[in-house]
């Protein structure tokens, strides 16, 4: 089980980089490491894992042009964050659907609901740290 945690890790953090960071022509590697990584915490970790996850997942989704797993993939995330009632991941998670629906009608309300989550988040770390995922997003 350390072994999948650790591989779990370790590809979460290089899909990160590959997309949040946009690196150009890395959209398809990419996904591919973010839903290996999903799919490994899936096994081993704790439902506030799964929920990055998907909240990486997601993002990875809408990087490929694939809007409807990407909505899909957010809402989950959502369902995830909501019952687990963690301030900053429940802001992450509506940032991430808010991402996801650019471009639908249900964008200004995804956008309002996860402006007023960030304003709940006490930690004011935890609250930059998600204000800054959402910043280009304004």
């Amino acid at each position: 089980m350390s072994e999948i945690r650790s591989l779990a890790i370790a590809t979460y953090n290089e899909a990160y980089e590959l997309v949040v960071k946009r690196a150009a022509g890395n959209e398809i590697v990419g996904l591919e490491l973010a839903a290996t990584s999903l799919n490994l915490w899936r096994r081993v970790g704790t439902d506030q894992n799964v929920a990055i996850g998907l909240w990486l997942y997601s993002r990875a989704l809408g990087n490929v042009g694939a809007r409807e797993g990407s909505l899909e993939a957010a809402q989950q995330c959502v369902v995830i964050a909501e019952s687990l009632g963690v301030d900053w991941l429940l802001a992450s998670a509506l940032e991430g659907l808010a991402r996801a629906s650019v471009g639908t009608a249900d964008f200004a309300a995804n956008m309002q609901r996860a402006a007023d989550a960030i304003a709940l988040i006490q930690d004011s770390d935890d609250r930059e740290l998600i204000e800054s995922q959402f910043a280009d997003l304004r």
